[in-house]
């Protein structure tokens, strides 16, 4: 019996491919023209189901907290219904840290019940023994967010081994941070020995300053250098740093490359039943779709901030913060402009 899953996007004219076990993913058009989104809607739900976080660090794009609040089971399990309805492949669970929702283990169960692969992000606290298990026997992967005290996501990662379970370090970039991610890949092979992949976040200025920002300025070279040299596990990306890729585009397969997928392929719901395009409008957004009285199927087709962010995506320089630049540059096929909501990409507005 096969884990392969093979559906065929008939409305959106491309067809997708995906190990149910191993997460790998194709996705290929029909008549030899890129898809640009699904019509039907996501293929990738990403859900916070709490924004409990003990941590409660000063650069949370969400500003999680001890007093952050979860989602109802009812609630979830009436996103997984119209979810599978409208053919979701992928759930990735966040929050907040997820894991320590107290229905957390029926969670997992009910997203597998409906077809669906669930997936989460940990800060490394509360990963008890039941939770493992059921990390093992319902998810795809899991991954452990790279913060002070690293201490805490080693133990994590060492849990994790004991339990075989497929597991991803998501580490975030900024001003502060790319020293530390440079040191990583140089001097922490064993470590990456041990993980499938890590996969870098552009750092994101929601309620923490602008300041911690990339810029071109920062020892990037020396970091995307590294990146090409690094052997020790699998290296990936959010579509946040799209922009910044384009410095090592000549290095990559562009097939497995694809620029903001937000109201695309990919969309947000809060854990009080918001839906946008993308978790980073949570906050600065008033536009979400109210799923208590609104469909998925049509908050995907017709949410104001759905129908916007596509237009944006597909027609260069008409960003918010418009960068004149994006309709001449050779790159904006690859890019499309970067990030759409918030000036954190290589070519500033500003």
């Amino acid at each position: 019996m096969t884990d392969w899953l093979t559906r065929h996007y008939i409305e959106s004219n491309y067809y997708v491919m995906f190990d149910q076990k191993n997460g790998v993913f194709i996705r290929s058009d029909i008549d030899g023209v890129d898809p640009f989104y699904n019509i039907c809607g996501p293929e990738l739900l990403d859900i916070s189901i709490t924004n409990y976080c003990e941590w409660e660090c000063d650069f949370c794009y969400r500003k999680s907290n001890k007093q952050g609040k979860f989602m109802s089971l009812d609630d979830y399990s009436l996103i997984m219904d119209q979810a599978k309805k409208v053919g979701v492949l992928q759930v990735a669970l966040g929050g907040g840290n997820p894991n320590q929702h107290p229905q957390f283990t029926d969670i997992l169960r009910l997203t597998r019940e409906h077809d669906i692969i669930p997936s989460y992000t940990t800060n490394g606290l509360g990963l008890t023994g039941e939770v493992l298990s059921a990390t093992k026997k319902y998810c795809g992967a899991m991954a452990v967010s790279w913060y002070p005290p690293f201490v805490v996501a080693e133990e994590a990662i060492q849990k994790t081994e004991l339990y075989r379970i497929k597991t991803n370090i998501h580490f975030l970039l900024n001003k502060n941070t790319l020293p530390v991610a440079i040191d990583l890949l140089r001097n922490h092979k064993d470590l990456l020995n041990k993980i499938n992949a890590i996969i870098f976040l552009n750092y994101k200025p929601i309620h923490s300053p602008s300041s911690l920002c990339l810029t071109y300025e920062d020892q990037i070279d020396q970091f995307f250098e590294l990146i090409k040299t690094s052997k020790a596990c699998k290296i990936g990306f959010d579509s946040c740093m799209i922009s910044y890729l384009t410095l090592m585009a000549d290095d990559i397969a562009l097939p497995t490359v694809d620029f903001c997928e937000a109201g695309r392929f990919s969309a947000y719901i809060s854990e009080d039943l918001k839906f946008y395009p993308c978790s980073f409008m949570n906050d600065i957004s008033e536009n979400g779709v109210d799923l208590k009285s609104t469909s998925l199927s049509d908050g995907w087709r017709n949410g104001v901030e759905f129908v916007d962010i596509r237009h944006k995506l597909n027609s260069p320089g008409l960003q918010n913060y418009s960068i004149p630049a994006c309709q001449a540059c050779e790159s904006y096929s690859f890019c499309h402009g970067g990030c759409q909501i918030l000036n954190i990409n290589r070519c500033r507005a500003s």
